[in-house]
């Protein structure tokens, strides 16, 4: 028996429209690929990481090594002004490598002393082997954003995991949280704090619901803050405040710092 194949007018005809199809695609792939290698070259990015661009039906993976996490978010970049779909797959691979204190030093810092951190915001954070987890609340999606490219910066982080929350901006929640401010730092026992640079007791309000964080310097007076702020019109209140002896000594250190 035959196992010759033959091909019909209609299916002659059906190659023919994919064949030009497919080329057409791989084409375009390379053409995007083409377009980012000289984005990268314009910039001179090739000089600070080893990219391996791949594209394929216009979505592009990025591969190889950069030396610092802001050259491989600079990578990333370039390539989206030529496609919408980036996988970032970029390793960050540092020079010089930081210790984890070294590098907790510096978040710590980056976010203290971002113009914009503010009573109504607060930011905790970890740091595993250059790997920062941020966590914690902000009252403007751009403060996460922002307080995000801060650390990046951070000589020796790799990876950033944000998990900063953004509160409700409603004008109850703003309400709530002017009635806290004057309640608290309005409070002889607490007025000292206000003039700090980084007061340390945080308000944070999200739809009605209060969580206080930060910290004090004694029991008495994070007890006090709880009832000041469950005799508001707050649906909860969550005390989340650290006593003093709890407190690493680098953040009383440079939250006490005057303004």
């Amino acid at each position: 028996m035959s196992t010759r194949q033959h091909f019909g007018p209609a299916m002659l005809a059906a190659i023919g429209v994919l064949l030009p199809g497919a080329l057409a695609v791989a084409a375009d792939d390379a053409a995007i690929r083409e377009a980012i290698e000289a984005r990268l070259q314009k910039a001179k990015l090739e000089q600070k990481a080893e990219v391996s661009v791949d594209v394929r039906d216009g979505e592009v993976t990025l591969t190889g090594v950069a030396t610092s996490l802001p050259v491989k978010r600079r990578v990333e970049k370039s390539a989206r002004k030529e496609a919408k779909t980036v996988h970032n797959e970029l390793r960050v691979h540092l020079e010089e490598p930081v210790k984890d204190a070294d590098i907790i030093e510096g978040v710590r810092s980056a976010v203290l002393r971002y113009p914009r951190y503010h009573i109504f915001d607060y930011v905790e954070f970890s740091v595993n082997e250059g790997a920062v987890v941020l966590q914690g609340s902000v009252i403007q999606p751009w403060k996460k954003s922002s307080i995000e490219s801060r650390v990046a910066r951070v000589a020796g982080v790799r990876a950033i995991q944000n998990d900063i929350t953004v509160q409700s901006i409603s004008l109850y929640d703003s309400r709530l949280r002017a009635t806290l401010y004057r309640q608290i730092y309005g409070d002889v026992r607490f007025a000292q704090y206000a003039h700090w640079t980084h007061p340390p007791i945080r308000i944070l309000v999200d739809r009605g619901n209060v969580v206080l964080a930060g910290w004090v310097r004694s029991p008495v007076e994070k007890a006090v803050l709880g009832n000041i702020a469950r005799h508001t019109l707050s649906f909860s209140v969550e005390n989340r405040l650290r006593v003093d002896g709890d407190v690493p000594e680098e953040d009383r250190k440079e939250e006490s710092e005057k303004s």
